[in-house]
Protein backbone atom coordinates (compact mmCIF):
# COMPACT_ATOMS: atom_id res chain seq x y z
CA UNK A 1 0.00 0.00 0.00
CA UNK A 2 1.93 3.30 -1.13
CA UNK A 3 1.51 7.01 -0.46
CA UNK A 4 -0.79 8.97 -3.50
CA UNK A 5 0.57 11.79 -5.40
CA UNK A 6 -3.00 12.44 -4.71
CA UNK A 7 -1.94 14.33 -1.21
CA UNK A 8 0.46 16.78 -2.13
CA UNK A 9 -1.50 19.42 -2.32
CA UNK A 10 -2.56 18.84 1.31
CA UNK A 11 0.53 18.58 2.46
CA UNK A 12 1.48 21.73 1.21
CA UNK A 13 -1.51 23.44 3.06
CA UNK A 14 -0.52 21.51 6.20
CA UNK A 15 3.02 22.47 6.11
CA UNK A 16 2.29 26.72 5.78
CA UNK A 17 -0.70 26.18 8.53
CA UNK A 18 0.89 24.26 11.24
CA UNK A 19 4.36 23.66 13.04
CA UNK A 20 6.24 20.52 13.18
CA UNK A 21 5.23 18.01 15.76
CA UNK A 22 8.55 17.76 17.58
CA UNK A 23 8.43 21.61 18.06
CA UNK A 24 4.96 21.18 19.86
CA UNK A 25 6.26 17.88 21.42
CA UNK A 26 9.64 18.61 22.64
CA UNK A 27 9.09 22.10 24.07
CA UNK A 28 7.34 20.82 27.24
CA UNK A 29 8.43 16.99 27.08
CA UNK A 30 11.68 17.37 27.57
CA UNK A 31 13.05 15.39 24.72
CA UNK A 32 16.44 16.49 22.52
CA UNK A 33 16.45 15.94 18.70
CA UNK A 34 19.71 14.24 19.72
CA UNK A 35 18.13 11.73 22.48
CA UNK A 36 16.03 10.32 18.85
CA UNK A 37 18.72 10.30 16.38
CA UNK A 38 20.46 6.19 17.82
CA UNK A 39 17.46 4.90 20.04
CA UNK A 40 18.13 1.56 21.90
CA UNK A 41 15.66 -0.90 20.87
CA UNK A 42 13.91 -2.55 23.48
CA UNK A 43 13.57 -6.36 23.44
CA UNK A 44 10.02 -7.74 22.85
CA UNK A 45 8.55 -10.80 21.98
CA UNK A 46 5.33 -11.28 19.99
CA UNK A 47 2.80 -13.67 19.34
CA UNK A 48 -0.07 -13.86 16.26
CA UNK A 49 -3.26 -14.46 17.90
CA UNK A 50 -7.03 -13.97 17.23
CA UNK A 51 -8.94 -15.32 14.76
CA UNK A 52 -8.74 -14.58 10.54
CA UNK A 53 -7.49 -11.48 8.41
CA UNK A 54 -9.07 -11.13 5.09
CA UNK A 55 -7.03 -8.35 3.30
CA UNK A 56 -8.16 -6.94 -0.03
CA UNK A 57 -6.15 -4.25 -1.13
CA UNK A 58 -5.03 -5.61 -5.32
CA UNK A 59 -5.69 -4.56 -7.52
CA UNK A 60 -5.39 -1.00 -5.47
CA UNK A 61 -6.42 0.43 -8.70
CA UNK A 62 -9.54 -1.04 -10.65
CA UNK A 63 -9.32 -0.54 -13.79
CA UNK A 64 -12.39 -3.16 -14.40
CA UNK A 65 -15.67 -4.15 -12.43
CA UNK A 66 -15.24 -8.13 -11.14
CA UNK A 67 -14.16 -9.83 -7.43
CA UNK A 68 -11.46 -7.69 -5.79
CA UNK A 69 -11.00 -10.53 -2.87
CA UNK A 70 -12.95 -13.60 -1.48
CA UNK A 71 -12.69 -16.51 1.13
CA UNK A 72 -14.65 -18.27 3.30
CA UNK A 73 -14.12 -17.91 6.70
CA UNK A 74 -15.70 -18.84 10.09
CA UNK A 75 -15.14 -17.68 13.69
CA UNK A 76 -13.85 -14.24 14.29
CA UNK A 77 -12.44 -12.25 11.24
CA UNK A 78 -11.64 -9.05 10.84
CA UNK A 79 -12.32 -7.83 6.77
CA UNK A 80 -9.67 -5.09 6.04
CA UNK A 81 -10.21 -3.36 2.35
CA UNK A 82 -8.84 -0.06 0.59
CA UNK A 83 -9.51 0.33 -2.71
CA UNK A 84 -9.49 3.11 -5.53
CA UNK A 85 -11.34 3.34 -8.62
CA UNK A 86 -9.33 3.83 -11.57
CA UNK A 87 -11.99 3.58 -14.23
CA UNK A 88 -13.86 6.68 -15.77
CA UNK A 89 -16.82 5.69 -14.77
CA UNK A 90 -18.63 5.88 -10.96
CA UNK A 91 -18.43 2.61 -9.46
CA UNK A 92 -19.29 1.22 -5.97
CA UNK A 93 -17.16 -1.37 -3.65
CA UNK A 94 -19.38 -3.60 -2.05
CA UNK A 95 -18.21 -6.69 0.68
CA UNK A 96 -21.02 -9.70 0.44
CA UNK A 97 -21.47 -12.22 3.54
CA UNK A 98 -22.88 -15.55 1.85
CA UNK A 99 -24.49 -18.14 4.24
CA UNK A 100 -22.59 -21.30 3.29
CA UNK A 101 -25.26 -23.57 5.47
CA UNK A 102 -28.45 -24.98 5.43
CA UNK A 103 -29.65 -22.92 8.29
CA UNK A 104 -29.43 -19.31 9.31
CA UNK A 105 -27.53 -17.69 10.75
CA UNK A 106 -26.78 -14.34 12.80
CA UNK A 107 -23.39 -12.85 12.40
CA UNK A 108 -22.67 -10.43 14.89
CA UNK A 109 -20.46 -7.48 14.08
CA UNK A 110 -18.55 -5.87 16.69
CA UNK A 111 -17.27 -2.59 15.39
CA UNK A 112 -16.60 -1.22 11.60
CA UNK A 113 -15.16 1.18 9.91
CA UNK A 114 -16.38 2.47 6.25
CA UNK A 115 -14.59 5.78 4.85
CA UNK A 116 -14.83 7.48 1.73
CA UNK A 117 -14.76 7.83 -0.73
CA UNK A 118 -12.07 10.86 -1.31
CA UNK A 119 -8.92 11.35 -3.12
CA UNK A 120 -7.62 12.83 -0.29
CA UNK A 121 -5.90 9.01 0.70
CA UNK A 122 -4.61 9.88 3.98
CA UNK A 123 -7.74 11.59 5.84
CA UNK A 124 -9.82 8.31 4.40
CA UNK A 125 -6.82 5.66 5.97
CA UNK A 126 -6.37 8.17 9.05
CA UNK A 127 -10.34 8.72 9.62
CA UNK A 128 -11.25 4.71 9.39
CA UNK A 129 -8.77 4.04 11.74
CA UNK A 130 -10.22 6.47 14.48
CA UNK A 131 -13.72 5.59 13.73
CA UNK A 132 -12.67 1.67 14.47
CA UNK A 133 -10.73 2.38 17.27
CA UNK A 134 -13.31 4.00 18.29
CA UNK A 135 -15.24 0.97 18.40
CA UNK A 136 -19.19 2.51 19.24
CA UNK A 137 -20.40 0.46 16.29
CA UNK A 138 -22.60 -2.98 16.76
CA UNK A 139 -24.79 -3.88 14.61
CA UNK A 140 -25.57 -7.96 12.67
CA UNK A 141 -26.32 -9.52 9.48
CA UNK A 142 -29.10 -12.02 9.34
CA UNK A 143 -28.98 -14.79 6.86
CA UNK A 144 -31.42 -17.07 6.21
CA UNK A 145 -30.13 -20.98 4.64
CA UNK A 146 -27.44 -20.44 1.94
CA UNK A 147 -28.74 -16.71 1.78
CA UNK A 148 -26.30 -13.11 0.58
CA UNK A 149 -26.12 -10.12 1.72
CA UNK A 150 -24.15 -7.00 1.64
CA UNK A 151 -22.48 -6.33 5.23
CA UNK A 152 -23.81 -2.74 5.10
CA UNK A 153 -26.61 -1.02 3.52
CA UNK A 154 -23.81 1.96 2.57
CA UNK A 155 -21.47 0.34 1.29
CA UNK A 156 -24.61 0.72 -1.94
CA UNK A 157 -24.83 4.51 -1.49
CA UNK A 158 -21.08 5.82 -1.75
CA UNK A 159 -20.85 6.21 -5.46
CA UNK A 160 -16.62 6.24 -5.96
CA UNK A 161 -15.48 8.39 -9.06
CA UNK A 162 -12.26 8.29 -10.41
CA UNK A 163 -9.40 8.25 -8.64
CA UNK A 164 -11.74 8.10 -5.26
CA UNK A 165 -10.64 5.57 -2.62
CA UNK A 166 -13.11 3.68 -0.06
CA UNK A 167 -11.13 2.07 2.74
CA UNK A 168 -13.40 -1.04 4.91
CA UNK A 169 -12.47 -2.49 7.97
CA UNK A 170 -15.40 -4.96 9.79
CA UNK A 171 -14.97 -6.86 12.66
CA UNK A 172 -17.35 -10.02 13.17
CA UNK A 173 -17.93 -13.20 14.38
CA UNK A 174 -19.71 -16.02 12.59
CA UNK A 175 -19.97 -19.65 14.27
CA UNK A 176 -20.68 -21.62 10.94
CA UNK A 177 -19.06 -21.35 8.12
CA UNK A 178 -19.60 -18.22 4.98
CA UNK A 179 -18.27 -16.74 1.96
CA UNK A 180 -17.16 -12.64 2.17
CA UNK A 181 -16.42 -11.15 -1.27
CA UNK A 182 -15.19 -8.09 -1.78
CA UNK A 183 -15.78 -6.52 -5.23
CA UNK A 184 -16.38 -3.17 -7.55
CA UNK A 185 -19.18 -2.67 -9.93
CA UNK A 186 -21.73 -0.42 -11.67
CA UNK A 187 -23.91 1.94 -9.32
CA UNK A 188 -26.88 0.49 -10.52
CA UNK A 189 -25.20 -2.94 -10.32
CA UNK A 190 -27.05 -5.61 -7.84
CA UNK A 191 -24.29 -7.32 -5.95
CA UNK A 192 -26.44 -10.17 -5.30
CA UNK A 193 -26.83 -10.71 -9.33
CA UNK A 194 -24.00 -9.36 -9.77
CA UNK A 195 -21.81 -11.89 -7.95
CA UNK A 196 -23.33 -14.64 -9.93
CA UNK A 197 -21.48 -13.96 -13.13
CA UNK A 198 -18.69 -11.87 -11.84
CA UNK A 199 -14.66 -12.66 -12.27
CA UNK A 200 -11.72 -12.39 -10.14
CA UNK A 201 -9.89 -9.41 -10.49
CA UNK A 202 -5.67 -10.00 -11.49
CA UNK A 203 -3.44 -9.22 -8.68
CA UNK A 204 -1.44 -5.92 -9.65
CA UNK A 205 2.29 -6.31 -8.98
CA UNK A 206 1.85 -5.36 -5.32
CA UNK A 207 0.24 -8.49 -4.50
CA UNK A 208 -1.34 -7.31 -1.49
CA UNK A 209 -4.54 -9.51 -0.86
CA UNK A 210 -4.87 -12.57 1.00
CA UNK A 211 -5.89 -14.53 3.91
CA UNK A 212 -3.89 -14.61 7.50
CA UNK A 213 -4.56 -16.85 10.00
CA UNK A 214 -3.82 -14.84 13.79
CA UNK A 215 -5.58 -11.03 12.92
CA UNK A 216 -3.97 -9.86 16.48
CA UNK A 217 -0.40 -9.28 17.32
CA UNK A 218 0.76 -9.20 20.85
CA UNK A 219 3.87 -7.60 21.95
CA UNK A 220 5.24 -8.18 24.80
CA UNK A 221 8.07 -6.91 27.04
CA UNK A 222 10.59 -9.93 28.41
CA UNK A 223 11.27 -8.08 31.32
CA UNK A 224 10.38 -4.11 33.03
CA UNK A 225 11.40 -1.16 31.46
CA UNK A 226 13.11 1.15 34.36
CA UNK A 227 13.19 4.78 33.17
CA UNK A 228 16.21 6.11 35.54
CA UNK A 229 18.22 3.00 34.34
CA UNK A 230 17.59 2.05 30.85
CA UNK A 231 16.66 5.60 29.54
CA UNK A 232 15.10 6.22 26.22
CA UNK A 233 14.04 3.11 24.26
CA UNK A 234 12.24 2.26 21.09
CA UNK A 235 9.98 -0.53 19.46
CA UNK A 236 9.92 -0.90 15.73
CA UNK A 237 6.71 -1.55 14.59
CA UNK A 238 5.93 -2.94 10.45
CA UNK A 239 9.56 -2.85 9.14
CA UNK A 240 9.65 -6.22 8.10
CA UNK A 241 12.72 -6.93 9.76
CA UNK A 242 12.81 -6.68 13.67
CA UNK A 243 8.90 -6.84 13.47
CA UNK A 244 8.28 -9.53 10.37
CA UNK A 245 5.38 -8.99 7.83
CA UNK A 246 3.12 -11.81 7.94
CA UNK A 247 2.74 -14.33 5.00
CA UNK A 248 -1.04 -15.79 4.42
CA UNK A 249 -2.48 -17.19 1.16
CA UNK A 250 -4.65 -15.96 -1.71
CA UNK A 251 -7.43 -17.98 -1.51
CA UNK A 252 -8.21 -16.84 -4.94
CA UNK A 253 -5.67 -19.26 -6.77
CA UNK A 254 -3.50 -20.49 -3.51
CA UNK A 255 -0.35 -18.84 -3.84
CA UNK A 256 1.59 -17.57 -0.66
CA UNK A 257 1.43 -13.95 -0.26
CA UNK A 258 2.91 -11.29 1.98
CA UNK A 259 1.61 -8.63 4.08
CA UNK A 260 4.16 -6.07 3.62
CA UNK A 261 3.13 -3.46 6.11
CA UNK A 262 1.06 -5.52 8.76
CA UNK A 263 -1.97 -3.94 7.18
CA UNK A 264 -5.23 -4.94 9.17
CA UNK A 265 -3.19 -6.65 11.86
CA UNK A 266 -4.17 -5.12 14.95
CA UNK A 267 -1.15 -5.06 17.70
CA UNK A 268 -1.86 -4.92 21.36
CA UNK A 269 1.62 -3.95 23.24
CA UNK A 270 1.93 -4.33 26.68
CA UNK A 271 5.39 -3.19 28.09
CA UNK A 272 5.49 -3.12 31.83
CA UNK A 273 7.55 -0.36 33.59
CA UNK A 274 9.26 -0.25 36.82
CA UNK A 275 9.31 2.36 39.48
CA UNK A 276 7.07 5.33 41.32
CA UNK A 277 8.08 7.61 38.53
CA UNK A 278 6.25 7.80 35.40
CA UNK A 279 7.32 7.69 31.22
CA UNK A 280 6.66 9.91 28.47
CA UNK A 281 5.34 7.74 25.56
CA UNK A 282 5.43 8.64 21.77
CA UNK A 283 5.05 7.59 18.04
CA UNK A 284 7.68 8.02 15.62
CA UNK A 285 7.09 7.99 11.88
CA UNK A 286 10.65 6.31 9.95
CA UNK A 287 9.01 5.52 6.80
CA UNK A 288 7.92 8.89 5.22
CA UNK A 289 4.19 10.40 5.09
CA UNK A 290 2.59 8.98 8.04
CA UNK A 291 -1.30 9.81 9.07
CA UNK A 292 -3.14 7.32 12.30
CA UNK A 293 -4.25 6.77 15.30
CA UNK A 294 -2.98 4.85 18.66
CA UNK A 295 -5.59 3.47 21.63
CA UNK A 296 -3.69 3.18 25.15
CA UNK A 297 -5.65 2.08 28.21
CA UNK A 298 -3.73 2.89 31.30
CA UNK A 299 -6.17 0.90 33.75
CA UNK A 300 -8.24 -1.74 33.84
CA UNK A 301 -11.10 0.16 34.69
CA UNK A 302 -10.45 2.79 32.24
CA UNK A 303 -12.17 3.02 28.63
CA UNK A 304 -9.47 2.75 25.43
CA UNK A 305 -8.11 6.64 24.87
CA UNK A 306 -7.74 7.10 20.94
CA UNK A 307 -5.52 9.49 20.30
CA UNK A 308 -4.26 10.85 16.46
CA UNK A 309 -0.87 10.40 15.27
CA UNK A 310 -0.46 13.46 14.82
CA UNK A 311 -2.94 14.98 16.58
CA UNK A 312 -1.99 18.63 15.60
CA UNK A 313 -1.88 18.42 11.69
CA UNK A 314 -3.77 15.98 9.45
CA UNK A 315 0.16 13.91 8.94
CA UNK A 316 3.69 14.12 9.60
CA UNK A 317 7.03 12.25 7.87
CA UNK A 318 7.28 14.65 5.39
CA UNK A 319 10.68 13.76 5.38
CA UNK A 320 11.72 11.04 7.14
CA UNK A 321 13.07 13.13 9.61
CA UNK A 322 13.76 10.91 12.96
CA UNK A 323 12.61 14.03 14.82
CA UNK A 324 9.05 13.64 14.05
CA UNK A 325 7.39 12.54 16.89
CA UNK A 326 3.64 12.65 18.00
CA UNK A 327 3.07 12.80 21.92
CA UNK A 328 1.23 9.61 23.20
CA UNK A 329 0.96 10.76 26.83
CA UNK A 330 2.40 10.39 30.31
CA UNK A 331 1.69 6.94 32.05
CA UNK A 332 2.34 6.29 35.82
CA UNK A 333 4.73 3.11 35.98
CA UNK A 334 2.75 1.56 38.61
CA UNK A 335 -0.21 1.19 36.49
CA UNK A 336 -0.42 -1.74 33.63
CA UNK A 337 -0.08 0.34 30.02
CA UNK A 338 -2.34 -1.71 27.01
CA UNK A 339 -1.25 0.00 23.62
CA UNK A 340 -3.23 -0.82 20.65
CA UNK A 341 -1.78 0.18 16.86
CA UNK A 342 -2.65 -1.19 13.69
CA UNK A 343 -1.00 0.07 10.00
CA UNK A 344 -3.21 2.66 8.56
CA UNK A 345 -4.30 2.45 5.28
CA UNK A 346 -2.11 5.38 2.68
CA UNK A 347 0.52 5.54 5.13
CA UNK A 348 4.06 4.64 4.99
CA UNK A 349 5.84 2.09 7.47
CA UNK A 350 7.53 1.40 9.53
CA UNK A 351 7.15 3.08 13.06
CA UNK A 352 8.85 3.33 16.05
CA UNK A 353 7.08 3.56 19.71
CA UNK A 354 9.21 5.10 21.79
CA UNK A 355 9.53 4.92 25.87
CA UNK A 356 11.42 8.02 27.38
CA UNK A 357 12.12 9.20 31.31
CA UNK A 358 10.24 11.94 32.51
CA UNK A 359 12.63 14.43 33.67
Amino acid sequence: MRFFVKVVLALFISMTCISSTFAEASQHKNVKRADLVNVNEWKVSSADTGGTLLFSDSPEEAKEDGILYTDKVEGKTRLFYYHTNATNKPKKVVAVMENLMDDKVSIVVNRYALTGPSKDYLYVGKTAQKDFFDGKYMTYVHLKANQSKVIHPMMEQQKIDKDELVNGIFEFEAKTPIKVTVAIMPMNADPIEFLKTAKVLPRDKHGLRGTFTGMDRVIKSEREYDPKKDGIVSITLADGKIDQYRTGIDATDGSITENYGNYGILYKINIPTKGRASTNYYLSPRGGVYAGVIGVKDNVFNDMTVIETPSEKPFFGTEKKVDEIAYLGKYENRHPLWIEFSPPGASNLPVKLILAPVE
